[in-house]
């Protein structure tokens, strides 16, 4: 190769290179301003972009980065990381959890007149292995989805928490309790029970699914795109209708609500909740609280949320057993008689 046709490769490959840095800079722009929009407005016609965690589009973006680093566009890069490690921080799922979980806080203890409550919230993929293993924990409250049958779960129950263990059995969800439950109100999606904890006090249990989402990635489809707003659509439906119904029953009682709600944490659905009902996870979350997949957990869709009456404490994502979810766990107190 003579120096003439030498030169010619190289002032074409450099065109090329420029070319590639031009053209993967104006993705890495639409694409970081395009989902920043639909995470900060959250509309229904973009579900199939939320629904994916925030670390997704991260990733994304910086394999983008990384093109722009081989493109010899460095600045480029290096604003182009910078701009996505902004979005992570803004439209993560409480990030706090991970700084809890680096520097392991001391656990809360109890106050005088204050009793701490044991939650557990499992999707159990119809395993009763997976409810039995729980025992470890020494729950007061299990809320079971995909449960398993009424049979298998009386016998479960009576052995890890007692001969008095009571139990609401749901077509999808399920409450176990350390003590009788009182049934309340059940429909497909959910099971309401009332129980009467350590301090005394009733308190209304919730546990719940939500429908699953439909699992497409197909995103160039427009139909994949409706099918994750009909979805959004649905799952609003569904939590409104538990909404309304526990606003049918009396406000003195606190309350707890938690299972698989099968959509990203920071789905605008939520909203959807009675106002005073918050995740506890939020303020009380320690370390990686992903639940889903168990071995590898990319996403937290299993949850607990409770009324202001009660205090979080310490909640967590634990491996479990004979499924694929894991389970969270939720210390609360419960203050006698706090209105």
């Amino acid at each position: 190769m003579n120096n003439s046709q030498q030169s010619l490769l190289t002032r074409t490959s450099e065109r090329v290179t420029k070319l590639i840095g031009v053209v993967t800079t104006g993705v890495t722009l639409l694409l970081w301003i395009g989902v920043s929009v639909c995470y900060l407005w959250q509309p229904d016609a973009c579900a199939a972009v939320t629904v994916y965690p925030s670390w997704c589009w991260f990733v994304g973006g910086l394999f983008l980065a990384l093109i722009l680093l081989r493109a010899k566009r460095q600045r480029v890069a290096l604003v182009s990381i910078g701009l996505w490690f902004v979005f992570l921080v803004v439209f993560a799922d409480t990030p706090l959890s991970l700084w809890r979980g680096l520097w392991n806080p001391p656990d809360v203890v109890a106050q005088p007149g204050q009793i701490p409550l044991r939650v557990i919230s499992l999707n159990a993929h119809g395993s009763s292995k997976a409810v039995a293993a729980l025992e470890q924990w020494q729950p007061d409250l299990i809320l079971i989805q995909e449960t398993p049958g009424a049979g298998t779960l009386r016998e479960v129950g009576q052995t890890i928490l007692g001969e008095n263990s009571g139990l609401l059995a749901g077509v999808d969800a399920s409450i176990l309790s350390r003590t009788p439950l009182e049934p309340v109100a059940s429909s497909v999606n959910y099971t309401i029970g009332k129980v009467r904890v350590k301090t005394g006090q009733e308190v209304l249990v919730v546990s719940l699914r939500l429908t699953p989402p439909p699992f497409r990635a197909d995103l160039w489809n427009p139909e994949c795109w409706r099918a994750y707003r009909d979805q959004r659509i649905h799952q609003r439906d569904e939590l409104q209708q538990l909404s309304r119904r526990l606003s049918e029953l009396p406000t003195d009682l606190p309350v707890i609500v938690g299972g698989d709600f099968n959509v990203n944490p920071r789905d605008p659905i939520f909203r959807e909740l009675p106002a005073n009902l918050r995740d506890a996870f939020t303020s009380a979350g320690v370390g990686w609280g992903n639940t889903i997949t168990n071995e590898a957990p990319f996403l937290r869709i299993d949850q607990v949320w409770c009324d202001t009456r009660f205090q979080p404490l310490r909640v967590i994502a634990e491996l479990s057993e004979d499924t694929d979810h894991r389970s969270v766990i939720a210390d609360l107190l419960l203050e006698p008689g706090k209105e």
